[in-house]
């Protein structure tokens, strides 16, 4: 919308600037309500903070991107055209075990947040 803003130029295109300028700023109010949500969606979901949710979000991503890649490599060579003996030994990658993985993943990283380590604060002045 700012491009499209920036864009419109012209002396009769006051009225149109003027819309789009509404416009952002109502954007713009609505990202930061949304955003100082977050936090307290991800409290009511049993997550204590931002940082353990994303860490979480990343385990489980990175689980389902495996599946994607096992899924391919299969999907390769089920289009081989295998004898049929063959056949019999290639299945899929099995999804329940990937959303029973995600599901313990999402139950350990709830229950169990990682210890943070506190730094040490130096006193100056005692020397």
């Amino acid at each position: 919308m700012k491009q499209q803003l920036a864009d419109t130029k012209g002396l009769f295109k006051v009225k149109e600037r003027k819309a789009l300028e509404v416009k952002i700023k109502e954007t713009e109010a609505e990202i930061a309500d949304r955003l100082d949500k977050i936090p307290d969606t991800l409290k009511e979901d049993g997550y204590p903070d931002v940082q353990i949710f994303m860490r979480t979000f990343r385990e489980m991503e990175s689980v389902v991107e495996q599946y994607n890649r096992d899924l391919a490599e299969w999907g390769r060579q089920v289009s081989r055209k295998p004898t049929a003996t063959a056949k019999e030994q290639l299945r899929p990658p099995e999804k329940q075990s990937v959303l029973k993985h995600l599901r313990e993943i999402q139950e350990r990283n709830k229950q169990n947040p990682p210890q943070r380590k506190r730094k040490k604060s130096i006193d100056r002045d005692s020397r």
